[in-house]
């Protein structure tokens, strides 16, 4: 499903997608338990209630769902052709007249980039471990650095999509109205 995103298409090869996969994630994905690691007398430890872990692994999932059901719907629609997502439970429809390209149903009929904001849940899951049992903002680096890269690239895409689309992105637009936080932006 990674090789038909943003990244590839937009920048022809994936070079952000490979550095992000290969260099920088693996170090800065971990950031949210710097502070808990760092557990010497910079840092008062506290314990999490079993309900506030249980919360943090909810919203983790809630982000995963949105981010690879989102993706994965709008591959199966792109590649596959498929008329319906999840065993015929989400419709695939389309902005009329948009030549069949404009998913505008399911995961894509909530926000314009509800898998962006499904990364940004996911970013804030992992920051609240390390930010509640220590007090430290460092954690919150990880969704800020989500905001930072998701914010642009929504911009970018708009543009992009208003000069591909045409009269059909700005009805796609009237019926999804949110960029990526659904009620909220």
């Amino acid at each position: 499903v990674h090789v038909y995103t943003y990244d590839i298409f937009r920048e022809r090869v994936g070079a952000k997608m490979v550095w992000g996969c290969w260099c920088f994630y693996p170090f800065f994905y971990c950031v949210g338990v710097w502070p808990l690691a760092d557990a010497t007398e910079n840092y008062q430890i506290g314990d999490l209630s079993t309900g506030v872990a249980c919360g943090c692994v909810s919203l983790f999932f809630l982000g995963w769902v949105l981010t690879r059901f989102a993706n994965l719907q709008k591959f199966d629609f792109r590649i596959k052709k498929s008329p319906t997502f999840l065993f015929g439970i989400i419709k695939n429809a389309t902005v009329p007249g948009s030549n069949e390209r404009i998913l505008c149903s399911g995961f894509w009929g909530v926000s314009r980039h509800i898998n962006y904001f499904g990364e940004i849940l996911q970013g804030s899951a992992l920051a609240l471990p390390g930010w509640l049992a220590t007090g430290s903002l460092l954690p919150w680096l990880y969704p800020v650095y989500y905001v930072m890269l998701f914010v642009p690239r929504d911009l970018d895409d708009d543009l992009v999509c208003a000069k591909k689309y045409g009269k059909s992105w700005q009805k796609y637009k009237e019926r999804v109205p949110y960029r990526i936080v659904p009620g909220l932006y």
